[in-house]
């Protein structure tokens, strides 16, 4: 009897990490409703220079759901995200910068999504969202 106690009760405890785990249900590594900062400041050569939890923002992956926002750190100075074929929302696919920020709502197939991000007058860098 003890045997069977300790069997369902660690049946339930599996079944309760499987269901509420972020890897559960097909949904692979994403933690839908996330929320993602990526930091813009002008870089040593005046372009934007673009961080992402401290690290680099060449590959920034989310989920569908998800918010995105680009946060401009040390300068005062207007900017724009520009997505070249096609955003991961509905509407522009070029937003400028409103009081420092640019804030999207990721609704799009899974893929990757290309895009710029500049000061007025400056080339653009190449970074990508990756909607998993």
């Amino acid at each position: 009897m003890k045997i069977s106690n300790a069997i369902a009760v660690a049946g339930i405890g599996i079944a309760a990490v499987l269901l509420f785990s972020t890897d559960s249900n097909g949904q692979g590594a994403c933690n839908r409703g996330g929320h993602h900062t990526i930091q813009v400041s002008p870089g040593t050569d005046g372009m934007a220079a673009l961080k992402y939890k401290g690290g680099s923002a060449e590959n920034v992956h989310v989920c569908n759901g998800d918010q995105v926002q680009w946060v401009l750190t040390g300068s005062d100075r207007d900017f724009l995200v520009d997505f070249f074929d096609g955003a991961p929302f509905p509407g522009a696919t070029k937003r400028g910068s409103s009081d420092g920020a640019v804030v999207v709502q990721i609704d799009a197939e899974s893929g990757s999504y290309n895009y710029g991000v500049n000061f007025a007058g400056d080339e653009p860098m190449d970074p990508v969202i990756i909607v998993d």
